[in-house]
This record gives C-alpha cells, structure tokens and sequence, in this order.
C-alpha cells in the first residue's frame, strides 16, 4: 500500500473545494467559477493535487470533466473534511457566543437545594450543548479545588479572609428560620422561646463548618448553652429525611427548605432567632478570564437567585 503522506503533507483545502466544485459542476470551468478563481488558477492547482498524490483525478468528456474512480474516492473524503471544519467554525461561533462549552461548578449545601438545581434546568433547556458539572461539599473541600482551577465558580457563602485572590459577587441575603417535620410537637405551638427548641434534638453542621461556628457564636452571646443532643450533618437529603422522620429541628436559610414547606412535609417553627450571615453570592478567581460558557451559566444563577427573592404567592405556606 502506498503512503498516504502526500496527501497530508501536499494536497491543501484549496484542492479538496476545487475537486468537490468539478464533481458539482461537471467541469473545470464551472468550478473555477464557483471558486472566483481563474480557469489557469484551477488548471494549475488540479495540476499540483495529481502530482502531489501521484494519481490521475479527472479526465475531459465531450461536455466538461469527470473525476476518475480515485477522485470519486477522494472527493467523497473531501466532503467529509470540508463539512467537520464547517461545523467546527460554527462551533467555534458558538463558543465565543458561550452557547456550548464546559463548566464546573462547586455548590456549597446552602445553595444546592433551590438556586443551583434551578439555574441547571434553566441552562440545560436554553444551552443543551453546554455540557455542566456540579460539585457539593464544603467550604474547606470546594475553596481549594477554586483556587487549584478544578472549579471555574463556586455558589455559595464567602466569609472574609476565607482565601486571597478572589471575587466574590453577592446575590441575595437568606433568612435563617428553625424548621421542623409537619408532625413536630411544637409544630402548631405559638409563643416559643428558645428554651422550648433546647428540649429538642438539633441538626448542626460539624464544628469546621463557618455556620456552625456562627450559631455557636449565637448561643455563646445570648449566654445560652448550646443544644446537647445533636447530630452533626450538611447532607441536605440526611436534614430532610431526619426531619421528617424524627422530633429533630434546624437552623437553615429559608430558601434551602422552601419546597418542603410548600409540599406540607416541613414546618417552619414560629421563633425568629435572627441571625445573620455573608450573602450567598458567586464566588471565582480574580485573575482567570471567565469563559464564555461560564459567563452564560452565571447569567442564569442571577435569573435563579432574583426569583428566590420574589415573595410567595398569596396563601403559600411560609
């Protein structure tokens, strides 16, 4: 078998387009035509494709050209070659529009339950060719991976002095409320005082976690002892589950339980203990250019977190 080097190193896309314009057309002239090329021009580079492969690729008929069998072969690879490069220009388009690409997302737990799962479904009906990847765990797993380039964003708190170099873009601020299965004792009880919620189980984060060491901070002000009986958890499928299968309560940010209140599985307990943490908002690195793909998912975490902030409707549970 002969070595097909010369026609990597030979034959240029300007010699595939004139062999698929004579096969279209029929003849020489017509392709050169099609091409705004001179019919010397054509004649010289049909000349050069040849040479360079060392195959004859068309012969002259009675009314024009015709590609030999070894043209028809190369010239139906040509298609081929010349349709990838067009779909790759557009792809290419579509890139810089930020309409397909890849994007990897880290998801702290307070913005996994309604934000992030909102803004994917949004992103996957408009940008099916964005391919996204999405990432929960903590702060002190998902900052390094931001800082390392594993995470093109990050959703989620910032705290002050979490980690240098970055940009931090605050979306919304988030009510915390203590929640409860629908069945809780204290579920119908008015008048509440924190002392009632201390006979209780509660669902903490472990003690690294930033939100653990602001409600230990809470109780520490209020000169109150923090709660006994504890389980130490930010798995928000383990929080629902054990809420509404157990006596248990938590402390959590009212968009995270929102669904279940709204579905009558989770009640949220009528005590305000006001406490008050960063903003959730859009965390990245300062110096990385953000791709276009990225600047497109962002859009959509914008759209997601203005329409947690819109009040519920008229009669929805709170």
């Amino acid at each position: 078998m002969s070595s097909l080097h010369p026609l990597l190193n030979r034959v240029r896309l300007t010699h595939l387009r004139l062999l698929v314009a004579i096969a279209d057309s029929g003849s020489l002239l017509a392709a050169a035509q099609l091409l705004h090329m001179s019919q010397p021009a054509a004649t010289k580079a049909l000349k050069q494709m040849e040479a360079g492969l060392g195959e004859t690729l068309v012969t002259r008929t009675a009314t024009g050209s015709a590609l030999t069998p070894v043209g028809h072969l190369l010239c139906h690879r040509a298609r081929q070659v010349l349709a990838e490069l067009r779909d790759a220009e557009h792809d290419i388009e579509l890139f810089h529009e930020g309409h397909v690409g890849q994007v990897i997302v880290g998801s702290l737990p307070v913005a996994t339950t309604s934000l992030v799962p909102q803004a994917v479904s949004r992103l996957n009906q408009d940008h099916p060719g964005i391919a996204l990847r999405v990432f929960e765990g903590s702060s002190e797993s998902l900052f390094p991976r931001l800082m390392q380039g594993d995470l093109d964003v990050l959703i989620g708190r910032f705290w002050l002095g979490e980690q240098s170099g970055l940009v931090n873009e605050p979306l919304f601020d988030s009510e915390f409320r203590i929640a409860a299965g629908a069945h809780h004792p204290l579920a119908a009880h008015a008048g509440l005082t924190l002392d009632d919620l201390l006979t209780y189980p509660w669902i903490l984060p472990p003690p690294s976690d930033h939100f653990r060491v602001a409600i230990d901070d809470f109780f520490r002000y209020r000169r109150v002892r923090p709660p006994a009986h504890i389980v130490e958890t930010t798995a928000y499928g383990v929080v629902r589950g054990l809420l509404r299968t157990t006596n248990m309560v938590v402390l959590l940010p009212e968009v995270t339980l929102r669904d279940d209140v709204r579905d009558g599985f989770i009640r949220w307990l009528p005590l305000n203990l006001e406490l008050r943490l960063p903003p959730v908002g859009i965390v990245r690195v300062a110096q990385r250019p953000v791709a276009p793909a990225v600047q497109t998912w962002l859009r959509y975490v914008r759209q997601s977190a203005a329409d947690l902030l819109t009040p519920p409707a008229p009669g929805a549970p709170l």
